[in-house]
């Protein structure tokens, strides 16, 4: 029999980006239907699957050695590393354009009915901002406008999705990684990225600054209201509580929903109730 955990809390706002913050308050403003639902978890799944690839990049590193070894030793090395190397950051690339354009989808879903020339399409949100009018906040316009890495990251994801992987290899100087693509055409000859770990890690934080952005926005439309969000686990029951989201939304804000069991004599107590949050135990009205 596994053991079961004494306590679990899932209920932790102060780690929230953005999205997830949106996420759980939405639905006091918002009806989104299934399909929209999956499109905004697809924003931070794709986000959360490129950081895990990266983090896999990162260990795969060091074996870009043993091709070089290989090499030395052999006068020949089908340089198996290095292409496994190049997949796995190709993968960061196209999930970094998934995040983006699950964004774009969902900003057309929340304005799109009530915006003229906002068609369902990502590149031409990106091309054709300013012939967006309507309900498009102009905040997000100018976010928009600033994204100069979108072209590039769209034009190697395009090349990316229909071809063949591409190679990764060392420069014995400065250490960085160049990317190699046959789609990489800088007019005459290949163009490699000379530091692909760099373009990969810059162009990750341009798309999580970008994502932030966006929901900031989304998140000052949301009006008061509550929620009912899970609060932890303690011996396999579930805690849960209402959230107020017009009050700062902290670990002790909102009305416990879990005191008629856990206040029994032969069930367990709440192991938060100690802690601040003890006063979620005795409000009987929304703080």
């Amino acid at each position: 029999m596994p053991k079961i955990a004494p306590a679990l809390r899932m209920f932790a706002p102060e780690r929230w980006g953005q999205v997830d913050r949106f996420r759980v308050l939405s639905p006091t403003t918002y009806e989104l239907q299934g399909h929209q639902k999956r499109v905004l978890a697809g924003v931070e799944n794709h986000f959360h699957k490129a950081l895990t690839l990266l983090a896999m990049a990162d260990r795969m590193l060091p074996a870009l050695a043993l091709d070089e070894a290989e090499l030395e030793e052999s006068g020949f090395t089908p340089a198996q590393n290095a292409r496994d190397l190049a997949a796995v950051l190709e993968g960061v690339i196209t999930e970094l354009y998934s995040v983006v354009d699950c964004t774009a989808k969902f900003l057309h879903f929340i304005y799109g009915p009530t915006s003229r020339g906002f068609k369902a399409s990502t590149r031409r949100m990106f091309s054709h901002v300013d012939e967006i009018t309507g309900s498009f906040p102009d905040r997000l316009k100018d976010t928009v406008r600033s994204c100069g890495w979108y072209e590039e990251l769209r034009n190697i994801r395009d090349e990316l999705t229909h071809r063949d992987v591409g190679s990764c290899s060392p420069d014995r100087e400065s250490g960085a990684v160049r990317y190699f693509h046959s789609s990489l055409w800088g007019g005459e000859r290949i163009k490699p990225i000379d530091d692909i770990f760099g373009w990969v890690r810059t162009n990750l934080n341009a798309v999580n600054e970008f994502i932030g952005t966006v929901f900031h926005e989304l998140n000052s439309s949301i009006i008061s209201g509550t929620v009912t969000q899970i609060c932890g686990m303690v011996e396999g029951r579930m805690l849960m509580r209402l959230l107020d989201v017009s009050q700062p939304v902290d670990f002790d804000n909102g009305v416990c929903l879990s005191a008629q069991w856990f206040e029994k004599p032969d069930l367990p107590t709440c192991p938060f109730a100690q802690s601040p949050i003890q006063k979620l135990l005795s409000n009987t009205s929304m703080l």
